[in-house]
């Protein structure tokens, strides 16, 4: 039997809002969720102008209660 360290967080990955730098628009992106933290999924790139949303903040996340 195998046991999670505290180290180890889950992660799941959800669509979201998130703001490009780039061209200031909010677009629709894949959110990866660990327990305390949300960031875009790196190597995504903004359908708007092509820059990637490695930099981009988190707006808007649905999750269920």
């Amino acid at each position: 039997m195998t046991l999670l360290k505290e180290t180890e967080a889950i992660a799941t990955v959800t669509f979201g809002q998130v703001y490009c730098p780039i061209c200031t628009h909010t677009v629709e992106a894949q959110i990866v969720t660990t327990r305390k933290k949300q960031f875009v999924k790196p190597g995504q790139r903004c359908p708007r102008c092509g820059s990637l949303l490695d930099a981009a903040h988190v707006l808007g996340h649905d999750r269920a209660a």
